[in-house]
This record gives structure tokens, C-alpha cells and sequence, in this order.
């Protein structure tokens, strides 16, 4: 019967889906990110969510590798820059 089996259970799958993805985006993406490029995971959740606010699904997708880009940038320019140092310590 649709409404006492098919139903719950697929009511089911979409929240445990759902809970899956969550916890994939914004516990595992960051940390597994963060340890590719050399930064924080709080630096790499931020700095997706803003660009995600900002620019959308394409701010998302080029957020790690222009803010990577950008901080390569900014030692190699501003090495003595007190705020880039501490940015740039672990690159």
C-alpha cells in the first residue's frame, strides 16, 4: 500500500539523504579542502559561503582556487603586511 509503506519509507530516504548531504558540505568539504590548499576549514567554509552569497553556484565552485590564487598573491607581494602574514602563515 502506497500510503502506509512507499510513502514513509520514501520520506525516509530523502531525510537521511538530505542529512548525508549536509553533513558532506559543511563538516567533510571544508576539512578535506582546507588540508589540499593549507588553510583553516572555518576560512574554507566562510570563504564558500560568501562567495555562494554573492556570486551562486559558480562563486561556490571557484571560491577555494581564487582565494588560493589570491593568497599566493598577497605573500608574494605583501610579505611584511601584518595582516597577510598571519593570512599566508601555513603557505
Amino acid at each position: 500500500d502506497f500510503q502506509t509503506e512507499i510513502l514513509p519509507r520514501t520520506i525516509y530516504v530523502i531525510i537521511g539523504f538530505l542529512l548525508v548531504q549536509a553533513i558532506d558540505n559543511n563538516i567533510s568539504q571544508p576539512i578535506i579542502s582546507s588540508k589540499s590548499v593549507n588553510s583553516h576549514p572555518l576560512e574554507i567554509f566562510l570563504v564558500t559561503l560568501i562567495s555562494g552569497i554573492t556570486f551562486g553556484i559558480v562563486g561556490m565552485i571557484i571560491a577555494i582556487p581564487v582565494f588560493t590564487m589570491v593568497k599566493v598573491i598577497l605573500k608574494e607581494f605583501f610579505p611584511n603586511n601584518k595582516v597577510v602574514s598571519v593570512l599566508t602563515e601555513r603557505i
